[in-house]
């Protein structure tokens, strides 16, 4: 074997370790064990971040880690959080449940072929066009690390179906997520979450399963917060963009 491939084994070592923890994680699913499910499904975006950070750090990138990213992504964060949506608390609610699940394994897989096309027209590092398919998964899978201390199960039931339809319509949309980093560069948003994400990890020894879903909250806010924003610069632009005063 050529020496100078064996850099790509370390990033699709990740992208694959990343898709064991998906597949484990349905088969706790199946057996009942939600909450460790979904910590695995946590586990699992740890893996899926270092193998695009690696990726870049070794000149790493191919065809071949892209669709094998692409693949690992869709069943990790695609059908196994629909799949722990479901039969944790949104089997309660029937056919409305279910079509919710589905629905949002059908918006996941749309998000990931949008960014695959996407990136195939470009190299630059842009926003991410709607809502990164593994901060949704993380908003499911918070969601059930946050119901085994919550007692209300029918708020939490109603709290996970709006929030799965959420992220499902927020993935499809064309609301912009800047990325972490901008070449080698953190933008200031980057630092900020960087930040909050150490603070979090203190936080978490006491309280680790509240921080899991307000980290994820924050970050999901955080994206139509500042589209928002930037819908009201545009306005506020046009408003006061100067009249034409010739006679």
């Amino acid at each position: 074997m050529n020496t100078s491939n064996l850099k790509y084994l370390v990033p699709n070592f990740f992208t694959a370790l990343s898709l064991f923890l998906g597949l484990s994680a349905l088969h706790l699913i199946s057996l009942g064990n939600f909450y460790p499910a979904a910590w695995l499904i946590g586990f699992a975006m740890i893996c899926d971040f270092l193998d695009g950070k690696f990726a870049r750090m070794l000149n790493a990138q191919s065809k071949f880690g892209a669709q094998f990213d692409t693949l690992s992504d869709f069943v990790t964060f695609g059908v196994t959080p629909g799949f722990l949506a479901y039969s944790s608390l949104l089997n309660e609610v029937h056919i409305v449940g279910a079509t919710i699940s589905i629905f949002y394994v059908f918006c996941g897989g749309y998000r990931l072929v949008r960014f695959t096309l996407k990136n195939k027209t470009t190299s630059k590092k842009e926003p991410f066009i709607g809502l990164p398919i593994p901060a949704a998964a993380g908003m499911i899978a918070s969601s059930i690390i946050f119901n085994s201390y919550f007692t209300d199960a029918k708020l939490i039931v109603d709290f996970l179906l709006i929030s799965t339809f959420l992220v499902s319509i927020l993935m499809i949309s064309k609301i912009e997520y800047l990325p972490l980093e901008k070449g080698k560069k953190l933008s200031k948003e980057s630092k900020f979450f960087i930040s909050l994400a150490i603070f979090s990890v203190i936080l978490a020894i006491k309280f680790s399963y509240f921080i899991f879903i307000i980290w994820m909250s924050i970050y999901i806010l955080y994206g139509v917060l500042r589209q928002i924003l930037l819908i009201f610069k545009k306005q506020t632009h046009k408003i006061i963009k100067p009249e034409d005063t010739s006679i």
